[in-house]
């Protein structure tokens, strides 16, 4: 069966790796991207053998999630793989938060992540296969201080993760997350060289992850060797916790 992999947040520093890998095994790609549209047009040329589609949606507004699925359907492909890897960060004490600030972290991480697989499973379930990984942050089993709001929303996305799994493992689609510590990416700009270099210091193996090898995980997932391993939040954390 040939698959067809969709990709939320795949302008991302971890989306565009993830991109990368699948691409090079010549998975045909449905990229999802907000604004950088630049990294999706790179990739196409990097790859010009491989079928790709791009679609720009707001994924937290529910009618952003619709808009994305209806123009898939449109056209009339239909993926077997989700990655739902849309996110952003927030850092900032809870007595700061805002109403609108939860609201937007929720909304694009826990309500596209729900709705997306919603409205991605039914072509799966019709084929009796599927693939769904989440991606997530050691922070949703561990929780970070001044990252509460972050780390309650990847900490919901590992419990749906865990739940959607049992529900669809009878339908022959497995459900799984990946779970980084810190990954080398612009999300590190935040932090002054002296911070990073305290927390890598905490690290067991002294470096941060690279997203490559998220994707490479994401790739042994999606491998037929892999179709036993489902409701799992596998750490990807040099040893940290």
């Amino acid at each position: 069966m040939k698959q067809l992999a969709l990709i939320t947040g795949a302008s991302s520093t971890i989306g565009i790796a993830i991109a990368k890998v699948l691409a090079e095994n010549g998975t045909p790609l449905i990229l999802h991207y907000y604004r950088n549209k630049k990294r999706i047009d790179d990739l196409r040329r990097e790859f010009p053998e491989n079928d790709f589609w791009a679609f720009t949606e707001d994924l937290s507004t529910i009618e952003g999630i619709e808009n994305l699925f209806f123009q898939i359907k449109k056209i009339g492909i239909h993926p077997t793989i989700l990655i739902n890897n849309v996110g952003i960060p927030h850092y900032g004490l809870i007595q700061d938060v805002t109403f609108t600030e939860y609201q937007k972290i929720m909304n694009l991480m826990v309500m596209s992540t729900f709705f997306c697989s919603q409205k991605a499973i039914s072509n799966m379930l019709s084929q009796k296969f599927g693939r769904i990984i989440n991606i997530s942050s050691i922070w949703g089993q561990v929780g970070a201080a001044n990252e509460v709001l972050y780390s309650m929303a990847k900490g919901a996305i590992d419990t749906f993760t865990k739940a959607l799994a049992k529900e669809l493992a009878p339908s022959g689609i497995t459900v799984n997350a990946i779970a980084p510590g810190i990954v080398l990416s612009p999300m590190m700009e935040d932090f002054s060289k002296e911070e990073l270099e305290i927390m890598k210091n905490e690290i067991p193996m002294n470096r941060f992850a690279q997203p490559e090898e998220i994707a490479y995980l994401v790739l042994h997932l999606l491998r037929p060797e892999s179709s036993y391993i489902t409701g799992q939040i596998i750490r990807m954390d040099g040893g940290w916790y």
